[in-house]
C-alpha cells in the first residue's frame, strides 16, 4: 500500500509543478516529510547526493525517496509517478496546441512566475533544514558568489562543493 501511495504523492508532484527540477524540490521536501517518511534533516542529503547523479534533479530525487522508502519498487513507482503527468500534459497539449497558439505568450509568462515562486520554496526549505551548519551556508554562498561572478562552467563549481563539502563533514 505504501508504495500505491509513494505513486499517488509523486504523481500530483508531477501534476502541481511547472519549470525545471529545482521547481519541484521544495514540494518533494514537504510531502515526504509530511508523510514522515523522511526527517527535514535527512532530505538536504538526498538532494545533494541526487545533483550528483546524472539526470534532472526532481527525478533523480523522487527516484532516491522511493528506493529509500520501499526499494526497487518504490523508487520504479515513485519515478514514474513524477513523470506520467508531465508527459499526459505534454500528449494533452501537443492536441491542443492550435487554441492556445494565440496566447503562449500569456501562458509563458504566468508559468514564469510559478517557477520563481515554486524555487523560492526550494531555497526556504533547505534553508530551514541546515541554517545552523554555518559550513554549508558558506559553502552556499561561496558557490552561489562562483555561479553569479565567473564564466566558470557551473558543473565544476558543484563537483569542487561537493568534494570541499565530502572534505569537511569527513573531518
Amino acid at each position: 500500500m505504501e508504495t500505491l501511495e509513494l505513486f499517488l504523492v509523486f504523481f500530483k508532484i508531477g501534476f502541481l509543478s511547472f519549470g525545471g527540477g529545482w521547481t519541484v524540490v521544495g514540494l518533494i521536501s514537504h510531502e515526504v516529510i509530511s508523510h514522515g517518511w523522511l526527517s527535514a534533516s535527512d532530505f538536504p542529503k538526498i538532494v545533494s547526493v541526487s545533483q550528483l547523479t546524472p539526470g534532472p534533479v526532481a527525478v533523480n530525487v523522487a527516484t532516491y525517496v522511493g528506493f529509500k522508502i520501499d526499494g526497487i519498487w518504490g523508487s520504479l513507482l515513485s519515478t514514474l509517478g513524477i513523470l506520467s503527468p508531465s508527459i499526459l500534459i505534454i500528449v494533452i497539449v501537443s492536441i491542443l496546441a492550435r487554441f492556445i497558439k494565440n496566447n503562449s505568450k500569456e501562458l509563458n509568462n504566468a508559468l514564469r512566475v510559478a517557477s520563481v515562486a515554486l524555487i523560492s520554496l526550494t531555497f526556504y526549505s533547505l534553508f530551514q533544514a541546515s541554517h545552523e551548519e554555518w559550513l554549508t551556508l558558506m559553502l552556499a554562498g561561496i558557490s552561489f558568489v562562483f555561479f553569479v561572478k565567473t564564466k566558470i562552467d557551473p558543473i565544476y563549481i558543484i563537483i569542487l562543493s561537493a568534494v570541499l563539502g565530502a572534505i569537511v563533514y569527513a573531518l
